[in-house]
C-alpha cells in the first residue's frame, strides 16, 4: 500500500510538473525538437535529395512539371504549364499553383534543386502538425493531451509520406489545420488579423484541393445557427464577421476553379480530372472492388489500426454522452461528419488507387478527438483516469509512429516500377544527355512512358509520351514529327523498335537502356 502511494504520488509529481511546462518558448521548443526527431526517426533525412520516387510517381512528376515550367518559361502565374503538349502549348491548371510558383522562385535564388518543393510541403505540415497542438492546448489546456493529439497525425503512414513528398493534398491539409487553430485563437483575442490569418489558410487549402472547402463550410454553417438561434448566448462570437469572411474566401475558391475549368477548355487540357466520380457511376462489383481496396489494403496506411480503434472508442463515447455534449463541438462534429461522407460518395472512385484522398479526412478525426477529450474532462476531474487514458494514447502513438516508419522504409524502397521505369532510367543519363547539347527548346516524344511528364520532366523538355511499346509506330513518331517533334527517345532495348528508331532518324546517344534519334536529321537527308 505504501509502494502504491508512493508511486501515485511519484508520478503526480511528474505529470504536475510536465504540464507546468506552459511558457510558450518552452512548448514550442519542445515540439520544434519532437518534429525534428520525427523528421529523422521515420527517416525522411535519408531521402532528402532525392527526387521523385515511390507510388503516385507520376503525380509527383507532374507537379514538379509546372515548377519547372514556371522556372523555364517565365514568372506568368496565371499560365500554368507542362511539358507534355498533348494540351495546346502544353497548357493545363488544376490545383492553385501556390508552392509551384514560389518553387520555382527559389529555383532562380538557389538553383534547381528538387527537394525545394518538398521541402515547402514538409514546413506547411508540419506548421499545420503544429497549429494542432496549439488549438488542441486551447481548447483542453493540458499539455499532454495537446502533444499528444498532434503527434497522432504521425501515426499515419500516409501523411507522413506525402509531407515530404511533391503532390498538393499535403499543403492544403497544413493549411486547413493552421485555419482552424486561428479561427478559434480568434475567438479569445477577437483580433482581426487573426480572422483574416484564418480564412487566408482556409482560402488557400480550398484553392490547392477544393474538398477542403468542408471545413470552412462547417464554420459558416455554425456561425449563421448561433446568428439565428443563439443570439443571447452565441456558440461564437463575431458570427458575422466571420459568415462573411467565409463566403468572400469561399468565392475566390469559385473564381479559381471557373478560370481553371475555361483554362483547361481553352487549350484542350485533359491532363486532369476535375470532375466528380460518385459512387452511383459505378457496378456493385466495382463498388465492391474499390472497398476491399480500402479496407483490406490501404487501410492500415491511412492510420495505424489501434489510432483507429481510439477513434472508434472516442466517437462511441460521444454518442453515449451525446446529452452532455457543448453544442458548439457537437454540431461541428456533425458538420464534418456530414460533409466527409459527402466528400466520400462523390469522389468513391478515386479511393481505389488514391491513398492520399483520405487526408481529407484528418480535420474530422483531429477534431473528434479533441472534442472527446474535452468532453472526458468535463465529465470527470478523476486524476488517475487521466493518467490511465493518458498513458494509452502514449503507447498508441509510439507504436504507430514506429509501425509507420517500417512502412515507410517499405515505400521508400519500392525500386523502380512501370510508372517510373522511363523517367529513372533518363535521370541515371542525364550527364550524357547533357552532353549532346541540345537546344532548350528542342521537342522530344519519349517511349514507352506510363507518365504523362515522367521522361520529359527529367529530360527538362517539352515534347509527348508514347505509353506503350505497341503505341510506338511509324505512324505515330511521324505524327509528332509533324507536329514539331525534333528527336526520339527510346527506352528500350528491343531491336524490333529501336529499328523503327533507325529507319526514322539518325542515332546520336545510345545509353544504358535508352537510345536518343536526332530526327531532324533525317529530315534534311532526304531533302538531297
Amino acid at each position: 500500500m505504501i509502494l502504491q502511494n508512493d508511486f501515485h504520488s511519484y508520478f503526480r509529481i511528474n505529470m504536475k510538473y510536465f504540464n507546468k511546462l506552459n511558457t510558450p518558448w518552452i512548448q514550442n521548443s519542445i515540439y520544434l525538437l519532437l518534429l525534428i526527431f520525427l523528421f529523422h526517426f521515420l527517416g525522411l533525412n535519408k531521402i532528402f535529395f532525392t527526387g521523385p520516387q515511390g507510388i503516385h510517381f507520376m503525380r509527383q512528376t507532374d507537379s514538379l512539371s509546372f515548377a519547372s515550367n514556371y522556372f523555364n518559361d517565365g514568372f506568368n502565374f496565371f499560365n500554368p504549364k507542362l511539358f507534355n503538349l498533348k494540351n495546346i502549348d502544353g497548357k493545363a491548371a488544376c490545383e492553385f499553383p501556390i508552392t509551384y510558383y514560389l518553387t520555382a522562385l527559389l529555383y532562380s535564388v538557389v538553383g534547381k534543386h528538387l527537394f525545394i518543393q518538398k521541402l515547402i510541403h514538409l514546413i506547411i505540415a508540419y506548421y499545420g502538425a503544429y497549429c494542432i497542438f496549439k488549438l488542441s492546448n486551447i481548447i483542453l489546456k493540458d499539455f499532454f493531451y495537446a502533444i499528444s493529439v498532434s503527434l497522432i497525425v504521425f501515426t499515419s503512414t500516409v501523411f507522413n509520406y506525402y509531407s515530404f513528398n511533391y503532390l498538393p493534398d499535403i499543403p492544403a491539409l497544413g493549411f486547413v489545420f493552421s485555419g482552424w487553430y486561428f479561427i478559434y485563437k480568434y475567438q479569445i483575442n477577437n483580433k482581426n488579423r487573426t480572422l483574416i490569418l484564418s480564412f487566408l489558410f482556409f482560402t488557400l487549402s480550398g484553392l490547392i484541393k477544393v474538398t477542403y472547402l468542408i471545413n470552412p463550410i462547417a464554420i459558416i454553417i455554425i456561425s449563421l445557427i448561433s446568428l439565428s438561434f443563439y443570439r443571447q448566448d452565441p456558440l461564437v462570437y463575431n458570427s458575422k464577421k466571420i459568415a462573411i469572411s467565409g463566403v468572400i474566401g469561399i468565392t475566390v475558391v469559385i473564381l479559381w476553379n471557373i478560370y481553371i475549368l475555361n483554362y483547361n477548355d481553352l487549350y484542350n487540357s485533359s491532363s486532369f480530372n476535375t470532375k466528380a466520380l460518385p459512387i452511383w457511376n459505378l457496378t456493385q462489383e466495382k463498388i465492391a472492388s474499390v472497398w476491399d481496396i480500402i479496407t483490406n489494403y490501404w487501410y492500415s496506411n491511412y492510420f495505424y489500426r489501434h489510432t483507429f480503434n481510439l477513434f472508434y472508442i472516442i466517437f462511441a463515447f460521444q454518442i453515449i454522452f451525446i446529452k452532455r455534449s457543448d453544442k458548439k463541438y457537437f454540431l461541428q462534429i456533425l458538420i464534418l461528419l456530414s460533409g466527409n461522407i459527402a466528400y466520400f460518395i462523390l469522389f468513391y472512385t478515386q479511393f481505389k488507387h488514391h491513398d492520399y484522398y483520405f487526408l481529407a479526412f484528418f480535420p474530422l478525426f483531429i477534431l473528434l478527438l479533441i472534442s472527446g477529450l474535452k468532453k472526458l474532462q468535463k465529465i470527470t476531474k478523476n486524476i488517475n483516469l487521466h493518467y490511465v487514458f493518458k498513458t494509452i494514447i502514449l503507447v498508441i502513438i509510439i507504436l504507430g509512429i514506429d509501425k509507420s516508419r517500417f512502412k515507410l522504409t517499405k515505400r521508400f524502397n519500392n525500386g523502380i516500377d512501370n510508372y517510373s521505369r522511363t523517367g529513372l532510367l533518363i535521370q541515371a543519363n542525364t550527364t550524357d544527355i547533357n552532353n549532346l547539347n541540345i537546344d532548350p527548346n528542342a521537342k522530344f516524344i519519349v517511349a514507352p512512358d506510363l507518365c504523362q511528364n515522367g521522361g520529359l520532366f527529367f529530360l527538362d523538355k517539352k515534347g509527348w509520351n508514347l505509353e506503350k511499346s505497341d503505341h510506338i509506330t511509324v505512324e505515330n513518331i511521324n505524327k509528332y514529327k509533324n507536329l514539331g517533334a525534333n528527336y526520339l527517345l527510346l527506352a528500350t532495348e528491343d531491336p524490333e523498335i529501336i529499328s523503327i528508331g533507325d529507319s526514322l532518324g539518325t542515332i546520336i546517344l545510345k545509353g544504358n537502356n535508352i537510345s536518343i534519334f536526332d530526327l531532324k536529321n533525317e529530315i534534311e537527308t532526304n531533302l538531297y
